[in-house]
């Protein structure tokens, strides 16, 4: 299991243990199965509930604006990712 502090090369230090970390309801309103935990050097991080000492994504600010702007848009939903497959990929 890893510690508290995950490293990551680029944007620095994501502390587990001091981030505040939400679990989101899933569509049908039960509990979902990812957390979100937001730092106070303002890094945020998605893990899978089950699993909080295993892998973590950690996005800046900014790359976390863009991905949820990009799931509001609709740019995550999977017909719109299999036509872009189709494409030969992203534009």
């Amino acid at each position: 299991m890893s510690g508290p502090v995950r490293e990551h090369p680029l944007k620095g230090e994501f502390d587990t243990a001091a981030a505040r970390w939400v679990r989101p309801d899933a569509a049908d309103g039960t509990p979902g199965e990812l957390e979100l935990g937001f730092a106070d050097n303002g890094l945020v991080a998605m893990r899978l509930v089950d699993d909080p000492g295993g892998t973590i994504l950690i996005y800046t600010a900014d790359e976390w604006e863009a991905f949820v702007g990009g799931v509001r848009d609709g740019e995550l939903e999977l017909a719109v990712l299999a036509a872009d497959a189709e494409r030969g990929g992203l534009e």
